[in-house]
């Protein structure tokens, strides 16, 4: 393959080291944030920026993946720059400036905007090298050059930062890259890659890249749990060790079993079509009544548990109060679920809710769990608050070891198999395989049952 240049055509191939900006020399102790005085640059930060923005941008289309490599390696890590006036310019401007944050902006939107590019055309050993690069220079010695000894230290804050960790989580699903020790909450990755996405902070690659990792890991786990769930039970697989995407083992199957089985005619989702075609053209109080008689609605575990409907009723009855003799919409709709949902797990502050707090010590995990399915089936665009909902309460509690955070962590299993078995794209069924099984039985026995998947096509909203 010949060889491809970052320069243009009217500039040298040659590189060379970015001429020293300062004379200063630093103290000999590394400060967390060195300071150095420079010539002023015509530039402002942001152009500066915007300048290796486009740089990237540009060779990420039209060169060698490994050379875009080397090209960031170059620049950010050796300082050794494109025979490239404005290049040389930029990284100058952004060096005067003197800024960790600035800095850390720009190295980060950088590295998504690689990120972003490799991910898609699926070239992952380049995304655990770009990892690797910066990890391993983070810790290198102090260079004698001013200029490299100022980006030694920001990198160096930038790799102890939460903004590497999300760099790291971006890129920890793929292959033979792993942290030195996996944390219980890694197993969580897609709802914390949804708060990275959804942080308003965070740069438009880094938000792509967090949104696209997530969505595939949910596609896998969906895949995982399909195919675990047919293999455990088939005699095909028998002898064979099936991969489990749970964290619970042999109760994931008798779980899901358990959730399958219908009440009746009335299934979770076929009662909530019912609800919302009931709930059309009415008042917002009206609903809110529906609601509570919708969420405990066959529901024999609140039978002896007044207490919880009762908080639930109280929560919905103080919000919007102003709005109940309107006619429901779909904003009030969306935001009432969220709201619900928000009660039932976290403060926007990433404090637990007493709601939450009290169900999980008082109830079985699959009780809230399955309260919880009930509002995402009416309210699907919901799901994705929830997902922001749960990795509060993951990261409120990630300081803690798992056996300390075991309940939090069957909660969230149980969650996670439930809204996954009653997804879109995707249709469980439980059949009952005893040749004595009679329709009006009021007892099943799921030991003789087997529980079948099947993908199936999201419909499209019409126009």
């Amino acid at each position: 393959m010949p060889s491809q240049d970052f320069s243009s055509k009217s500039e040298t191939k040659e590189s060379k080291v970015l001429p020293a900006l300062t004379n200063n020399i630093l103290p000999q102790q590394n400060p967390p944030q060195p300071t150095a005085k420079f010539t002023n640059s015509e530039l402002t930060v942001s152009a500066a920026q915007d300048i290796i923005y486009k740089f990237f941008i540009h060779h990420i289309n039209d060169s060698a993946s490994e050379l875009v490599l080397q090209q960031f390696k170059k620049i950010f890590i050796q300082l050794i720059t494109p025979v490239n006036p404005k290049i040389t310019q930029a990284i100058q401007t952004i060096i005067e400036f003197d800024s960790q944050r600035e800095f850390n902006n720009l190295f980060k939107r950088c590295c998504y905007i690689l990120l972003n590019n490799w991910i898609i055309h699926r070239k992952y050993e380049l995304a655990r090298d770009l990892i690797k690069i910066i990890s391993e220079r983070a810790i290198s010695q102090p260079h004698p050059d001013n200029c490299l000894k100022i980006l030694r230290v920001w990198l160096r804050n930038f790799v102890n930062s939460k903004d590497y960790e999300d760099l790291k989580l971006s890129v920890s699903k793929y292959d033979d890259y792993h942290p030195v020790e996996i944390h219980w909450t890694s197993h969580y990755q897609p709802y914390l890659l949804v708060a990275q996405y959804l942080d308003a902070k965070n740069t438009p690659e880094e938000r792509q890249t967090a949104r696209i990792m997530s969505q595939q890991l949910k596609d896998k786990y969906k895949f995982d749990l399909a195919m675990y769930t047919s293999r455990s039970q088939s005699a095909a697989f028998k002898s064979e060790k099936h991969d489990n995407p749970t964290l619970l083992g042999d109760e994931a199957l008798r779980l899901i079993k358990t959730i399958l089985i219908n009440r009746g005619s009335l299934n979770y989702r076929s009662l909530a079509n019912i609800f919302i075609n009931q709930s059309q053209k009415i008042a917002y109080s009206q609903f809110k009544k529906y609601l509570i008689k919708y969420l405990f609605y066959y529901d024999k575990k609140f039978d002896n548990n007044d207490i919880y409907q009762e908080k639930i009723t109280n929560i919905l009855g103080s919000f919007y109060p102003n709005n109940d003799q309107k006619i429901l919409n779909n904003s009030l709709h969306l935001r009432t679920c969220n709201y619900l949902i928000k009660s039932l797990t976290v403060e926007n502050t990433g404090k637990p809710t007493p709601l939450f707090v009290m169900c999980v010590n008082k109830l079985n995990p699959l009780t809230l769990a399955l309260l919880i399915l009930k509002i995402i089936l009416i309210s699907p665009y919901s799901q994705t608050y929830l997902e922001l909902c749960f990795a509060r309460l993951i990261q409120y509690y990630q300081d803690q070891s798992a056996a300390d955070c075991q309940w939090l962590i069957d909660f969230l299993e149980v969650c996670q198999i439930a809204i996954t078995i009653y997804a879109e794209n995707v249709q469980y069924n439980l059949v009952n395989m005893s040749e004595k099984y009679q329709e009006e039985q009021l007892f099943i026995d799921l030991n003789n049952c087997r529980v079948f998947s099947q993908h199936k096509p999201i419909k499209k909203d019409k126009d």
